[in-house]
């Protein structure tokens, strides 16, 4: 690294940076997009949607930084954001997520939590930055006065939107020329997002829980689904499920979610007739009508699981009544028919099912089991083709699809 820089610098100094800048550019923009390639592959693997951006600094921009430095003193100087990347994502778990992976994945040198601790009438932004370390062999110069190294900042969509709006109207404008109800607005806006923020989250959170709950209880009917044979067709691969917490989300929603939630919580852990009674509770109080759908299907898989199957069939097509889109609701009703040997019955409403949606994998698996039943063997086998072409790690097809192979071959 280079020190020594004047305070202000001659023609003939910047010029000679310049020509250094010029000169390894490319050798810095080539590591920018060796690890934006490396830092996307490592993204795309998970299930976030997430946004990078990346940028080499101007050569105006990095003289000004060195100005700057210069300026407050700084020794040495060393400007570790001459790349930069950006990684946004929506929500504030996927940023603690991103980081846990760039911190495994890469050796991180600083690590930096801005306006961290600062009081929220100011206007800084929130955001995590993270220095990182490039192997040195990457590169055959160094610009003066930078480092080995790539600045990444991760932050929200809406922390990069109040970041960029910041940038505009603080950061390049004299900040001291907004008078006080501006600036007041700005704490607001500034608040308000960080607010917004931390709903989203909470949000999230309710919905993941809900999911969470409501495969416990697809599970617990799945479990009943069985071959002529007598085996269990493999179900999620849930064998026991974790405690779920009542998130902070639900606490203050209006009875109505409650109640769902405590019947969902029920049902999953098998209290059946418990979760019969609150949807049964629910049922009597006025609800919209996909809401009332929902209740109504998962009543029924209850009453299936305790093998009421006549009970679960009038939930089933009143789940159905309330939505014509609740295809899961049609498919249960079907799989209620082949438990009560209804196989024709079990047949068209498969048929039904798929004819509206063609892209069903467990559609297909079910409408499978039920030719299985009938012993039309290739009927059966061309459903669980299907339904493996279209998920082909969906074992419980494999599995039966495994079985009418063995079948066919005596």
């Amino acid at each position: 690294m280079e020190s020594g820089i004047q305070l202000k610098p001659s023609v003939s100094e910047r010029q000679r940076l310049l020509i250094l800048y010029e000169r390894y550019r490319h050798d810095y923009e080539n590591n920018l997009n060796r690890l934006y390639r490396q830092v996307r592959k490592l993204l795309i693997k998970t299930d976030i949607n997430f946004n990078i951006k990346y940028r080499l600094k101007s050569f105006d921009s990095y003289f000004q930084k060195l100005i700057r430095y210069r300026q407050k003193e700084v020794n040495p100087i060393i400007i570790n954001d001459l790349i930069g990347m950006r990684i946004i994502c929506p929500f504030l778990e996927d940023i603690e997520y991103v980081e846990s992976i760039i911190r495994s994945h890469f050796k991180v040198i600083e690590i930096e939590h801005k306006s961290a601790g600062k009081p929220i009438n100011e206007f800084s932004y929130e955001s995590i930055h993270l220095t990182i370390e490039l192997p040195e062999d990457q590169f055959n110069g160094f610009i003066p006065y930078s480092g080995r190294t790539c600045e990444l900042q991760l932050r929200t969509i809406l922390q990069d939107a109040w970041a960029e709006v910041e940038h505009e109207l603080i950061y390049k404008a004299n900040f001291t020329m907004l008078n006080e109800p501006i600036k007041r607005k700005l704490a607001s806006l500034n608040a308000t997002l960080t607010l917004s923020d931390i709903i989203f989250q909470e949000i999230r959170d309710y919905q993941k829980a809900i999911k969470t709950l409501r495969e416990k209880c697809d599970y617990t009917m799945t479990q009943k689904i069985l071959l002529p044979n007598g085996s269990v067709i493999p179900g999620n691969g849930h064998s026991a499920f974790e405690e779920i917490d009542l998130p902070a989300a639900i606490i203050s929603k209006s009875s109505v979610e409650k109640q769902l939630f405590e019947a969902l919580e029920a049902h999953s852990k098998q209290q059946f007739p418990k979760a019969i009674q609150i949807y049964s509770q629910l049922l009597r109080q006025k609800l919209k009508p996909a809401i009332r759908s929902i209740v109504y299907n998962h009543r029924g898989m209850a009453y299936f699981v305790l093998g009421e199957y006549e009970k679960a069939i009038k939930d089933f097509t009143q789940a159905y009544k309330f939505d014509s889109q609740n295809l899961r609701a049609l498919n249960n009703r079907g799989l209620a028919y082949r438990m009560l040997k209804k196989y024709d019955l079990a047949l068209k409403d498969f048929g039904h099912s798929l004819e509206i949606d063609a892209y069903q994998h467990e559609g297909y698996h079910m409408r499978a089991l039920t030719y299985f039943d009938l012993q039309d063997f290739p009927k059966a086998l061309a459903d669980c083709n299907k339904a493996l072409n279209l998920k082909p790690d969906y074992s419980p097809a494999q599995s039966l699809k495994n079985l009418i192979v063995s079948k066919m071959s005596f």
